[in-house]
């Protein structure tokens, strides 16, 4: 009888451990299922050990279901929707959103990879808005790379670089004002629409074709000459929308009036009236709010615009051309124009798109470019956001990165750059004196400082790293000194890419025809500086200080309007400050420690007899520090030969591998906790969803 219980026990035992606490299932070790666990009291962790529930999978799927477009957008937004629940994290750092059997899987992830997840708690990536609100924001957001840059700091430079306090920015929402119990004066002087629709088409340039550009200024004045019986319905918002963009610069009470008014109307016509106005009106409202500096606003007001674009099938091209080639040719641009404004948001924002590939049969190659550039920016932009999109969900929404995965990606913006990197690049060095040149020139620089901004999203985790190899910190896993040297030529790529996005902008700052409201710029321009001066730590040093400098100026060009390019500058000066300092007394103590050799070899200097104290971090990057060698971006000039524009469809991120794992860098993939006793690089959260900060005064 005893030998029959005795396994009973053990296996009832076995049972319990597999039910085991969070931190013992991170830390894989035994757990004895009680609550609080053994492992936890001895931890001193009694106090936040707990148990996640059991995970619902479901079947169904198969490994050929490989649309990746689906997967950010059905699974996250689910995730969004449950509110205060807790987020599963499996060992790989995948989120339980992605591991679901019900999701289509990453050609990069397999179903070997998925093992049993842990949770990690929802407040992890919350922060907070200017009226103390939680927001959510994603790993792929700037200000996310913010964390990661902090954390670098804080762990590697000065652990009081950044005080607690302050390592939480407020996501700032401009509070618009009240216009209830107010008259508003919505008039429209028919001589002011030719310069307002111009100043529409600057700011949207690059980033929204709703309209016939040739044909916009006559309707619109024929609609002002006699507004007054189509003042309420959507079309009639459409075109207070487009005079409220064009005044939002130089009259912005104006502008907010026609704005209220036009959304109003946009509103009570929502249901009644879905048709391409509508879609427009949204579209509209989105950008008119991304410009007034609520980007929250701006993410919710899109989803109406996409959800009705794919209610009346804009994205079918199909449906487009029963209308006829002008109006196809139209709606397919619409189209294009939705995913442009899609991606800039939830790129901003680190959020799961609205819109996506799937069921689209719209096309986003040009058979057949034309010498006009300013006819073509649309078709530029939007490949660009696509390759931008596969990065966000093949490394940053999968937290996965591999030299393959890189080198895969890079022939992408590679292809790109053969068919555009020229005609954009003339367009900004060398603008026409047509009545479209500033039209082109705004255009042609939004689209550059994407192209450059992508580079960046795909090559920033190599430039962590390399800051971190280079300044000793110790690293998992063996690799060969050729991954290193071309590890090292991405992390090189990031900071040029960030050097030719500055001059870029400089370029076109000095012209005087940038407006001062540029969200898309902003946003890029912040990454961009971030690097900069993050870069100052690695091999480079103070080669990039001038660079990230002259980066500090432009968002301050911007931050004359803009709070988001105000709260930026001070952020990035703060960072330039404490960089450039540490570097400086890097090379102090190298030049002492030569000085002391030489002393000691010829007696050139009289010996010291209190040595100077050294940096602990000094300390590990000389004694890990190898020969730099200084590789230039691969490929300067853009390869020539013809590109298969078909990878812009939705199947075109088809990679041709199962999986990849590369144990060095994908230590800077998985979210880690700062430990009191001293963080691994295990734990540097390159995808920093862990803020402690969270804790303080949200309870779910």
């Amino acid at each position: 009888m005893t030998t029959e219980t005795a396994p009973c026990e053990k296996r009832r035992r076995l049972d319990r451990v597999t039910a085991a606490c969070d931190l013992c299932k991170k830390r894989k070790v035994k757990c004895d299922g009680e609550q609080p666990c053994g492992y936890c009291k001895r931890k001193d962790c009694a106090n936040t050990c707990t148990f996640s529930g059991p995970k619902t999978r479901s079947v169904g799927s198969t490994p050929n279901n490989q649309n990746t477009n689906s997967t950010p957008h059905t699974l996250r937004s689910r995730a969004h929707s449950e509110g205060n629940t807790l987020r599963p994290r499996s060992r790989n750092g995948l989120n339980q959103d992605q591991v679901r059997l019900d999701s289509p899987l990453s050609p990069t992830t397999s179903r070997d990879d998925h093992h049993e997840d842990t949770v990690v708690p929802l407040e992890g990536r919350i922060l907070r808005d200017a009226q103390g609100k939680f927001i959510f924001i994603g790993d792929c957001a700037p200000l996310s790379f913010l964390q990661t840059v902090r954390y670098l700091i804080s762990s590697e430079v000065d652990p009081d670089g950044f005080p607690v306090p302050a390592a939480r920015d407020c996501i700032i929402e401009i509070a618009r004002p009240t216009a209830a119990g107010r008259s508003v004066d919505t008039s429209v002087n028919v001589h002011n629409v030719p310069h307002l629709v111009n100043r529409y088409l600057v700011a949207t340039s690059g980033l929204a074709e709703l309209f016939e550009r040739n044909e916009l200024v006559g309707e619109m004045k024929a609609w002002a000459s006699g507004m007054t019986p189509h003042s309420d319905d959507a079309a009639g918002a459409v075109f207070f929308l487009v005079l409220a963009i064009g005044a939002q610069e130089n009259d912005e009470a104006r502008a907010d009036a026609w704005f209220e008014h036009a959304r109003s109307a946009l509103s009570r016509n929502m249901c009644s009236s879905m048709n391409v106005a509508t879609v427009q009106g949204f579209a509209l409202v989105a950008i008119y709010m991304l410009r007034a500096f609520q980007p929250n606003g701006a993410y919710l007001y899109f989803s109406l615009a996409a959800r009705t674009a794919y209610a009346i099938g804009i994205h079918r091209t199909e449906v487009n051309a029963s209308f006829g080639e002008s109006i196809r040719t139209m709606r397919d641009r619409i189209w294009k124009s939705l995913r442009v404004i899609d991606m800039l948001i939830s790129t901003n924002l680190g959020r799961p798109p609205c819109t996506s590939d799937v069921d689209c049969t719209v096309k986003y190659n040009i058979v057949q470019m034309d010498n006009v550039v300013a006819s073509n920016i649309l078709d530029a932009s939007v490949q660009i956001f696509m390759i931008i999109e596969r990065v966000v969900v093949e490394v940053y929404s999968r937290k996965r990165i591999s030299l393959r995965i890189a080198d895969f990606v890079s022939r992408q913006l590679k292809g790109w750059a053969s068919n555009w990197l020229q005609p954009l690049t003339e367009a900004v060095d060398r603008p026409s004196v047509r009545d479209t040149a500033d039209i082109t020139l705004v255009g042609a620089c939004s689209t550059l400082c994407s192209y450059y901004y992508g580079i960046m999203l795909l090559t920033r985790p190599f430039l962590i790293y390399e800051i971190y190899t280079f300044m000793g910190a110790s690293m998992k896993g063996t690799h060969a000194q050729g991954d290193h040297a071309s590890k090292r030529k991405y992390a090189d790529a990031a900071l040029d890419a960030a050097t030719s996005f500055v001059d870029t902008l400089q370029a076109v700052i000095r012209t005087g025809t940038l407006p001062h409201r540029m969200p898309l710029i902003v946003s890029w321009l912040f990454t961009t500086s971030l690097v900069l001066a993050v870069g100052t730590l690695g091999r480079s040093g103070s080669m990039f200080v001038e660079n990230c400098e002259l980066s500090i100026r432009c968002l301050e060009f911007f931050s004359n309007v803009d709070p988001h390019a105000g709260q930026y500058s001070r952020i990035v000066q703060s960072l330039l400050k404490l960089t450039a300092a540490h570097v400086k007394k890097r090379e102090m103590q190298l030049r002492m420690q030569r000085k002391q050799a030489s002393s000691e070899l010829f007696g050139l200097l009289a010996s010291d007899t209190n040595p100077p104290i050294e940096d602990p971090g000094l300390v590990r990057f000389r004694q890990s520090a190898e020969p730099s060698t200084s590789y230039a971006l691969e490929a300067s000039a853009p390869a020539t030969a013809p590109m298969d524009w078909t990878m812009y469809d939705a199947d075109f991120f088809a990679l041709p591998w199962p999986t990849e794992y590369d144990p060095g860098l994908q230590d800077f993939l998985q979210p880690g906790t700062h430990n009191s006793d001293g963080a691994s690089v295990a734990d540097i959260p390159l995808f920093p969803i862990y803020d402690r900060q969270a804790d303080q005064g949200f309870h779910p």
